[in-house]
């Protein structure tokens, strides 16, 4: 048996760093052998997170790593949106005795994982035909929302992350433009992540809370999905209902924008909370109403990912290639 590679592969948000001992490859399929959550505030800096990752390792030093971070990547310095940690790869990769680490947006990672996560890691949402070659989109509703692409080429794939959440949003109910309306006067332009995302949650609720003559009883986006499932006549039930109907419009339009017809994914923290409300909400309708494009859309498959993992095996697909 021949050495195999084995990748070191983080997953750094602005509160929780998940890292992870990888090996195999993208060809014969990756094996996450070590995976371990730590919290940013019990170490000073990612340097201390990653240290004491390794030293809890056993197997071989890895010689390679990709870390996926929340925020914007650039050469040289690494700033993390919600953290106080700021890295520079090449010291940390020196310091780890790495021969690369390569820093990418948390996205472009979760975009490249989507489409290695097994059968088992996805609920469908719209079946369909992949088509080989096409584009594959992958969403993600989370604290912002997400859009990256991964384009198959002959020798692999590439990556592209996007800023297309932050198209403008198309209302298509009378509903949707009272509450579109609401967050303009509030924001002025109305981005898609506007609604879909945490804030956009809370942005729904306080819009049709609003529009009912309610006080908004000031919940977070866990409040909301927790009361929209426990609750069906409740307010939080028509918020994620609508937060529903507007991602599978958003998926259709970046289906037909992206010409995503290698599939959708759909990643992000929301979705998997409210897994059980999607299938019965106008999410599949709203993704194929297209008039004279519907044909076009209804043999895209659709899936929801519902493992935390696509992230790290996307990490790990990058380390490999050495980058994006």
């Amino acid at each position: 048996m021949g050495m195999v590679d084995r990748y070191l592969v983080a997953d750094i948000g602005g509160t929780n760093a998940r890292f992870a001992m990888v090996s195999g490859s993208v060809r014969s399929g990756f094996e996450l052998e070590e995976t371990r959550r730590l919290k940013n505030e019990d170490f000073e800096n990612l340097r201390d997170a990653a240290h004491a990752f390794l030293e809890s390792c056993s197997g071989g030093h890895p010689s390679r790593a990709c870390f996926a971070v929340a925020g914007p990547v650039s050469e040289g310095k690494v700033k993390l949106t919600n953290s106080t940690w700021r890295f520079c790869p090449k010291d940390l990769a020196e310091d780890l005795r790495l021969e690369q680490l390569l820093p990418v947006n948390d996205f472009a990672a979760q975009a490249r994982g989507a489409p290695l996560s097994g059968r088992d890691a996805l609920m469908t949402l719209h079946k369909g035909t992949a088509i080989p070659g096409a584009p594959c989109a992958v969403l993600g509703p989370g604290t912002g929302l997400g859009l990256g692409l991964v384009i198959p080429r002959r020798d692999g794939v590439n990556v592209v992350a996007t800023e297309g959440g932050h198209a403008g949003f198309a209302p298509r109910t009378e509903e949707e433009i009272a509450v579109g309306r609401f967050i303009a006067d509030e924001y002025g332009f109305v981005s898609w992540e506007r609604l879909l995302s945490g804030r956009g949650l809370v942005n729904i609720h306080r819009a049709l809370c609003h529009l009912s003559g309610e006080p908004w009883p000031g919940h977070r986006p866990e409040d909301v999905t927790a009361e929209a499932i426990s609750d069906p006549n409740s307010i939080c039930r028509r918020v994620v209902d609508l937060f529903c109907a507007v991602l599978g419009a958003y998926a259709g339009d970046v289906a037909v924008i992206a010409g995503a017809r290698g599939g959708i994914y759909l990643g992000g923290g929301i979705l998997p909370r409210i897994r059980e409300l999607v299938p019965d909400s106008a999410f599949e309708a709203r993704f194929q109403r297209r008039g004279p494009m519907t044909h076009y859309v209804s043999n895209i498959p659709v899936n929801l990912i519902l493992s935390d993992k696509a992230a790290l095996l996307g990490a790990a697909a990058l380390a490999e290639a050495g980058g994006l």
